[in-house]
C-alpha cells in the first residue's frame, strides 16, 4: 500500500503525485529532505468514487462524510510501514495537480498526528477533494470530481524554531519570507512574518535577526542546488536543529495580461472608466458600454432591486431604444457613432475620444436601471461563463492609478488589473463576487482560491507574499498586493503587483478629478 520515498516508484508522479515525486528526485540529489512514506494514488480510488457518487446526490458534507467513513484497507500494514518515522508524524496531499501552484493549498494536510490515527488522517486527505473550496477549484479548472486520485505523503514531525518558503526569482536573486515556529500560519495567510532578499548579501533584518545569516545562507545554498541538480526554484523550509526542505517546485508565474498601464494625461476619461468597470465583459460591452459611454448612469443598487430579467431579444430592442436615444440617431447609425468613440477611446490617444462624447445625451433612467441590472446580475462566478479580461481593463487600470486615490503595499503577484470591487469578509460574503471583480479581503487564505479564476485582481489587508493564495494568483496571472486596507464598499480598485501600488475611484462620481 506504501512506497518506501527513496524507491524508483517515488520518482514517478503518476504514482505518488508531484508533491512526493519532487522530494524523492531530491532525495536522490542530496538535498535535506526528510525520509517518508508513500500512500499510492491508486489506494484512494474506491473512496474517490463513494465520495463523488455522494456528491451528486447529498452535497459536499455528505460526501466528505461518506469518504471519511469508508475505512483504510489493512490500516495495520499501513501503521506498521511508517513506524520508523517517529511517534508524531505530518500527513500531506499529493496529487499531479500540484505540480503548479494553481492548486497550492488546495488540499488538506495534518499535523502531529500519532500512529494509530494514521488511517484517519490519510482518509481524511482524501475527503478534502469534497470541500466546497476544493470542489470550486475543480469546476474552475474543468476536473471532474472524484476521477482525482490522490497520494498521501507520511514524513515525521519536525519542531521547527522557524519555517517558510524561498524561491530564486528571475534576476538571479534568493528571496526568503520566514516566521518564528510552524510556517503553517504564514503559508495560510493568518500571518506577515519577515523576508530577506539576497543580492549582495542579505538584507532584512527581521528574519536576518529570527534565524541568523549562517541560516540563510544554507537555505540559499541548499535552494541553489535544487536549481542547478533539478531546476526547482522554490522551496518550502523548516529548521529545527538544522534546515530541511519540506517542498519543491518551480516558481509558478503566468504572464500577466496587462503589463504596464497607459499614459492618461486628461481625467475627461474618469467618467468612461467607472462605466467600462460597472459593466465588464461581451455583455457590459454589447448592452451598456454603446449608450452609457458618457458615464451617466443611474449607479443606486437599492433602485436595481426586484428588476425582472430580460430575454435576449428584449435586452437588444432596450439597448437599441437607449443608444437611439442617447446619440439622436437611428439605431444603426448611433451604434455606428458609438463604436467610433470607443475606438478612439481604446486607441494610443485615449483623449482624443473626448470631444465625441459632447453630443451624448441622457438615458432614460428606467429603462438603464433595468438594462444595467440585467448585465450585472449575469456576472457569477461559474467555470462555464467565465469572461476572461476584456479589452477595457486595461483602460480601467491606467485611469484609476492615473486619477485614483494611491495606497502603498506589498507586490505578490506581477501584472495590473482593475475592477469593481467585492469585499469578502467572511465565507458568506463569497456571493458578493461578479465575474472581473477585484477581490478584497482581511487576509489571504485558501478558500479565495476559486475565485481568482475569474478576477481582475486581488488585495488583502495582511499576510505575506509566502502565502498559498498569492502562489495561486501568480500562477493564473492575477495580480496581487497585500498590506493595504480599503474602506469604501463602492468603489472601483486598479492593482499594479509589479510595485505594489493600489488606486481606488469611486463608482458613483463622489471623487471626480
Amino acid at each position: 500500500m506504501t512506497l518506501d520515498l527513496d524507491s524508483e516508484a517515488s520518482l514517478d508522479p503518476a504514482r505518488v503525485g508531484s508533491k512526493a515525486a519532487f522530494l524523492a528526485i531530491g532525495r536522490r540529489a542530496g538535498l535535506p529532505v526528510l525520509p517518508g512514506q508513500v500512500v499510492e494514488a491508486s489506494a484512494s480510488r474506491h473512496h474517490m468514487g463513494v465520495g463523488a457518487i455522494t456528491l451528486a446526490s447529498s452535497g459536499s458534507g455528505a460526501a466528505r462524510l461518506a469518504v471519511m467513513s469508508e475505512p483504510v484497507d489493512d490500516a495495520d500494514r499501513l501503521i506498521e510501514s511508517t513506524s520508523d518515522l517517529g511517534a508524531r508524524l505530518v500527513v500531506r496531499s499529493s496529487t499531479i495537480l500540484e505540480a503548479s501552484g494553481q492548486w497550492s493549498g488546495a488540499f488538506a494536510s495534518y499535523l502531529d498526528i500519532r500512529p494509530s490515527e494514521l488511517p484517519k488522517a490519510v482518509v481524511g486527505c482524501w475527503a478534502s477533494a469534497f470541500t466546497v473550496s476544493s470542489l470550486e477549484r475543480q469546476q474552475m479548472a474543468g476536473v471532474e470530481p472524484g476521477s482525482l486520485p490522490m497520494a498521501v505523503l507520511i514524513q515525521r514531525e519536525l519542531d521547527p524554531v522557524a519555517g517558510g518558503i524561498a524561491q530564486i526569482e528571475e534576476d538571479g536573486s534568493v528571496v526568503v519570507h520566514g516566521i518564528k515556529g510552524s510556517p503553517a500560519p504564514l503559508l495560510q495567510g493568518w500571518a506577515n512574518g519577515s523576508r530577506a532578499t539576497r543580492g549582495e548579501g542579505w538584507h532584512g533584518d527581521e528574519l536576518i535577526e529570527l534565524i541568523g545569516s549562517d541560516a540563510l545562507d544554507e537555505i540559499g545554498i541548499q535552494l541553489e542546488r535544487a536549481w542547478d541538480s533539478l531546476g526547482v526554484s522554490r522551496c518550502e523550509w523548516v529548521i529545527d536543529e538544522r534546515v530541511w526542505l519540506v517542498q519543491l517546485g518551480m516558481r509558478d508565474r503566468a504572464p500577466s495580461p496587462i503589463a504596464a498601464p497607459i499614459e492618461m494625461g486628461d481625467p475627461g476619461v474618469v467618467p468612461v472608466a467607472r462605466v467600462a468597470a460597472r459593466a465588464p465583459g461581451r455583455l457590459g460591452e454589447e448592452l451598456i458600454l454603446p449608450w452609457a459611454i458618457a458615464g451617466d448612469l443611474p449607479w443606486s443598487s437599492s433602485a436595481r432591486e426586484g428588476q425582472s430579467p430580460l430575454s435576449p431579444r428584449e435586452a437588444i430592442e432596450l439597448r437599441d431604444r437607449l443608444v437611439s436615444q442617447v446619440w439622436g440617431l437611428p439605431p444603426d447609425r448611433a451604434m455606428v457613432a458609438s463604436s467610433h468613440c470607443i475606438r478612439a477611446l481604446l486607441g494610443p490617444d485615449p483623449a482624443s475620444g473626448l470631444p465625441l462624447l459632447a453630443a451624448v445625451g441622457r438615458p432614460e433612467p428606467e429603462s438603464a436601471l433595468r438594462l444595467l441590472a440585467h448585465v450585472e446580475n449575469s456576472l457569477r462566478p461559474s467555470h462555464a461563463t467565465r469572461l476572461g479580461i476584456g479589452r477595457w481593463e486595461p483602460f480601467v487600470a491606467s485611469v484609476a492609478l492615473a486619477f485614483g486615490t494611491r495606497y502603498p503595499g506589498t507586490p505578490a503577484s506581477p501584472g495590473i488589473g482593475a475592477g469593481m470591487r467585492a469585499h469578502i469578509d467572511h465565507p458568506d460574503a463569497i456571493d458578493r463576487f461578479r465575474g472581473r471583480s477585484m477581490v478584497t479581503a482581511p487576509q489571504p487564505v485558501p478558500n479565495l482560491a476559486p475565485l481568482l479564476w475569474d478576477a481582475a485582481g486581488l488585495v488583502t489587508e495582511t499576510g505575506s507574499p509566502a502565502a498559498h493564495l498569492f502562489e495561486s494568483a501568480r500562477a493564473l496571472g492575477i495580480p496581487a498586493v497585500c498590506g493595504v486596507e480599503l474602506t469604501d464598499a463602492n468603489q472601483i480598485v486598479a492593482v499594479d503587483g509589479n510595485t505594489g501600488v493600489v488606486a481606488t475611484l469611486s463608482a458613483n462620481g463622489a471623487d471626480d478629478v
